[in-house]
């Protein structure tokens, strides 16, 4: 077993260890390392995968910028050709910039384990309100109950629910409703967003959260597929889910779970 060890490296990672069919302790031990192993294969093809998928998300718009450039210096052009050029440019360099934020934010959340520092009670009607007031008059309504809190970080809350707003407005169409409710779990508070538009696709849905998926028809998009990947990274942070669904009566329904009570370590620490 130690010689079969120490031949697996990751340009293989299929290989195994052989494990006797006797009942023993070293069988079971065999077993154990064949499952770590198993589980450390798919974490390095899921990053691997994730490697790639940047890469062709980043060579999109690096490509067009260096056309755009290549073709204002080609030859003279007027100030007016020169200016559509730098527009075209400047509108890549932003796509660019959107795209190293999320991904920078992506990996903060789903490495950061230690969040007693950044865990408070936010009142969350405010929190929304406020997130709901930052796009056009009647994009979304907005239903809250009062007095209602959850447990976290209230910028991680914000970039969220703003997520779920992006999208329903990317992929959906209105009218766009945010409702706030008490979960049946009573250690949990629920934030829905829903839409009017078509939906999920049903063969999508199961991949909806995960990073750079994205259904055919919103590939056409200006979005890098990381937006509800973030939000479930979020909720995961929290100690929530995010359930994606479609409604009875058309429309995608997504719904962010947030607990009402302070992590074990935060109740603790405020104890003592």
């Amino acid at each position: 077993m130690r010689s079969r060890a120490a031949t697996i490296t990751a340009d293989d990672p299929g290989q195994r260890l052989a494990v006797s069919e006797a009942k023993d302790e070293i069988a079971r031990l065999g077993s154990t390392f064949n499952e770590l192993l198993g589980r450390l294969h798919t974490a390095l093809d899921h990053e691997r995968q994730f490697v790639a998928d940047a890469s062709h998300e980043l060579r999109t718009p690096l490509s067009l910028l260096t056309t755009e450039l290549e073709l204002a210096l080609r030859r003279p052009r007027t100030n007016q050709e020169l200016t559509r050029a730098l527009q075209s440019a400047l509108e890549e360099t932003h796509r660019l910039t959107r795209l190293a934020q999320d991904l920078l934010l992506l990996t903060r959340t789903e490495n950061r384990v230690d969040t007693a520092r950044t865990v408070v009670r936010v009142e969350l009607c405010p929190v929304l309100e406020a997130v709901v007031a930052r796009y056009p008059a009647t994009t979304v309504e907005l239903d809250c109950a009062d007095g209602l809190t959850a447990y976290g970080d209230s910028d991680q809350i914000e970039r969220a629910v703003n997520n779920l707003i992006d999208n329903a407005i990317e992929h959906g169409a209105p009218p766009i409703s945010m409702r706030v409710r008490p979960d049946n779990d009573p250690l949990m508070v629920t934030v829905q967003v829903r839409d009017h538009g078509p939906g999920f696709d049903p063969e999508f849905l199961p991949h909806a959260f995960e990073r750079f998926s994205q259904a055919d028809t919103a590939r056409t998009g200006s979005g890098a597929g990381l937006g509800l990947a973030i939000t479930k990274a979020i909720a995961a942070r929290h100690r929530g889910r995010l359930h994606a669904a479609n409604h009875p009566q058309g429309g995608a329904v997504l719904t962010l779970m947030l607990p009402t009570t302070a992590p074990a370590q935060s109740q603790s620490a405020a104890n003592n």
